[in-house]
């Protein structure tokens, strides 16, 4: 069974590595209370929302939504 999560991403690791994954407003409250505006835009840090399998692996990245 497939499911949708979201996932906070940092373009240093080339957006391989997931930091953070949870709800849309999780990840956008792990993002203000991890990241400063400048670090945000520095890091080039954004959320993916993830279409996940049930071994919690990816199997598609469906939309980028900037922190």
């Amino acid at each position: 069974m497939m499911k949708t999560t979201y996932s906070v991403e940092l373009e240093a690791n080339a957006y391989m590595d997931d930091l953070f994954n949870g709800t849309l407003e999780e990840c956008r409250e792990y993002i203000a209370n991890n990241y400063t505006a400048e670090e945000i835009a520095e890091e080039n840090v954004r959320i993916a929302k993830i279409l996940v399998d049930e071994d919690g692996c990816v199997a598609e990245c469906l939309d980028i939504i900037e922190a």
